[in-house]
């Protein structure tokens, strides 16, 4: 039996650098979408964790690497430690899950801006009783395409730096 579920595995095993964020094999980056800014502006709101340099490089050189999508934040925050990173593992979880999902979110909107159809994100609050703050995000139509829609290159970033943003985005097509 376990023979059959490794050659399942082995057939079946999706194939390129990123294949867990959801991006067809024809769309798979090359490069991630991270950078130092996203880095320091979330690694600064996460106080549990030491706020050095070498902690920011650490882990922007771990989330530059594409694999790091299939690696998980645990596992890499394992990694991370076991290489010398002076961090306790469970704030060092979160924050590689918060940037997991800022990443993640980067390259669907990237992805979704090459598709001809496509003239924007719409953004929905999480919770029906999300922070004012992301209901008014969710609300504005400050580029006449609609409440909540935003052209590809002005969507909002994560408003609350250090954790999950409180919003999800779509993909708004041309009717």
């Amino acid at each position: 039996m376990a023979y059959l579920l490794d050659y399942i595995k082995s057939r079946w095993a999706p194939k390129g650098s990123v294949v867990t964020a959801g991006v067809p094999p024809e769309a798979r980056v090359e490069q991630v979408p991270v950078t130092r800014e996203l880095v320091a502006r979330h690694l600064a709101a996460s106080t549990l964790l030491p706020q050095h340099e070498a902690t920011e490089t650490a882990i922007f050189k771990a989330l530059s690497d594409p694999l790091f999508l299939q690696t998980g934040p645990r596992a890499l925050a394992q990694q991370l430690i076991g290489a010398g990173l002076s961090a306790d593992l469970e704030p060092l979880v979160k924050l590689l899950t918060v940037l997991t999902q800022e990443v993640t979110r980067r390259m669907y909107i990237e992805a979704a801006s090459q598709r001809p159809e496509a003239i924007g994100i719409r953004i929905f609050p999480l919770h029906a009783d999300a922070d004012p703050a992301i209901q008014a995000l969710c609300a504005a139509d400050a580029h006449g395409l609609g409440s909540g829609v935003y052209p590809f290159t002005a969507v909002p970033d994560n408003p609350t730096p250090g954790q999950p943003c409180a919003f999800y985005i779509r993909v708004v097509t041309q009717d």
